[in-house]
């Protein structure tokens, strides 16, 4: 499970569903007995309700839960049917409306995401997760229930950006301590030095380690250490970010950089400069 999807079930836990089920195709909804009644196609066919735009406001609570029953139906519908061709008339139609709702509340993420004030300066990346999660509130959200939508799903981001705030913190936590290590105690996790007048000599020699002419680390070591701990007034980078920068796994950064750190305490430490 990953940290979106345990985001989004532990807020699901604030509402006890009837039923939630889930099939091989991804398709996931909340069972409720009126499916089962004569008039179950009349309340919840997927083509028969009134347009809206909704462009420049939030879909109206009572339009997201008419479309949020319909598209339940048709999870249990696709869940049930047999034939090959209904089956996938079914599956269109719950995606269908599980999108429809889903862009009409969008603007949910944006709310969630400049509220969450510790991690604005990652926007964009906080967006795009939080897309994911809005997408499985819509598929976990109960619309029998008394809880509102927004409600809902609002819990759902703030909770997910609290889990992801963490982790990232956690990890740059990780990296200075790994750095602290090195140097002494005298990288704080803001990701600044502060050096007293002792180690003046110290750093102007450890940045010689970093120079082009050095050949201790390789070029992608050099890289990755600058990168990880901020080093020449860069801000502080992820594992993950330095990742994608050089097309190689969280693991294989992590790896790389402690085996940077060792090549260099095995030269500082007996040369006495840290």
């Amino acid at each position: 499970m990953d940290l979106l999807q345990g985001s989004v079930l532990m807020a699901i836990k604030l509402i006890k569903d009837h039923s939630f089920q889930s099939s091989e195709s991804g398709i996931k909804f909340i069972y409720n007995k009126s499916f089962n009644t004569s008039k179950a196609l009349k309340l919840y066919h997927p083509s028969d309700f009134p347009s809206f735009d909704f462009s420049d406001s939030y879909m109206p609570e009572d339009y997201t839960k008419d479309i949020s029953r319909r598209m339940h139906y048709a999870g249990f519908n696709f869940f049930n049917e047999l034939d090959v061709s209904r089956k996938q008339y079914w599956e269109k139609a719950y995606f269908d409306l599980r999108n429809f709702v889903f862009e009409g509340n969008r603007k949910l993420v944006f709310k969630a995401v400049n509220k969450w004030g510790p991690m604005r300066f990652m926007a964009d990346d906080n967006s795009s997760n939080c897309n994911i999660v809005l997408i499985q509130a819509v598929a976990a959200f109960n619309p029998w229930k008394g809880i509102t939508f927004n409600t809902y799903a609002f819990t759902c981001l703030m909770r997910a950006l609290s889990r992801l705030n963490y982790k990232n913190t956690a990890e740059k936590m990780v990296q200075c301590e790994s750095l602290d290590r090195l140097f002494g105690n005298n990288f704080d996790v803001s990701g600044s030095f502060t050096v007293p007048a002792s180690y003046t000599t110290s750093l102007a020699v450890l940045d010689t380690y970093f120079s082009k002419d050095c050949d201790i680390l390789d070029e992608r070591e050099k890289l990755i250490l600058s990168e990880l701990f901020g080093l020449g007034d860069k801000p502080l980078t992820s594992l993950e970010e330095v990742g994608k920068l050089l097309k190689l796994s969280k693991e294989r950064i992590r790896q790389i950089q402690f085996i940077a750190l060792e090549k260099l305490r095995k030269v500082l430490i007996p040369n006495n400069v840290v």
